[in-house]
């Protein structure tokens, strides 16, 4: 089952207000306290473009100091990521950012792994286009699945397509 709620998450809140009009979008974020330092990960998604080292360090340039100065310390470790070719979803927000992309899901609806590129999410229905289900070899031009049906789900990419 997908988390439900991320966004409303103060520091996703944060994060989001700082990075939307830059054109990142805040997939994920999580803070973690230790004794001698504050840990904050970050992975960030742009729809136009495939994420690079200068879109992560444009991220880390604008985070880091904001957030050194909101909580005080000079002992903040922040990671900035992308979120990867194949990534574990984690929350049903997920499925709005990655609108567009190829993903696989398991549904228990149907006992199956479904591959197909995400149409839309309206928090009760993922739509998925070009859809496989993959035990079944069977395909379909659009394919709905209730979110409750979904047990788990990743980003996957089919390399050979590129070129």
């Amino acid at each position: 089952m997908l988390a439900k709620g991320i966004e409303n998450d103060p520091l996703f809140c944060g994060m989001e207000k700082i990075l939307s009009p830059m054109g990142f979008r805040v997939v994920d974020v999580s803070r973690s306290d230790s004794p001698r330092s504050i840990q904050l990960h970050l992975v960030v998604y742009c729809a136009d473009h495939e994420i690079n080292t200068d879109d992560l360090a444009a991220v880390y340039n604008i985070v880091y100091p904001r957030y050194s100065v909101l909580w005080n310390t000079r002992d903040l470790v922040l990671e900035v990521s992308s979120p990867g070719l194949q990534r574990t979803i984690k929350d049903e927000y997920e499925l709005q950012v990655f609108t567009g992309r190829l993903i696989k899901v398991y549904s228990s609806e149907l006992s199956s792994n479904v591959e197909g590129v995400i149409k839309s999410c309206d928090g009760t229905s993922l739509v998925l286009e070009a859809a496989l289900v993959v035990d079944r070899n069977e395909k379909h031009d659009e394919l709905s699945i209730p979110l409750a049906e979904i047990q788990k789900a990743k980003l996957t990419y089919r390399w050979e397509e590129k070129k």
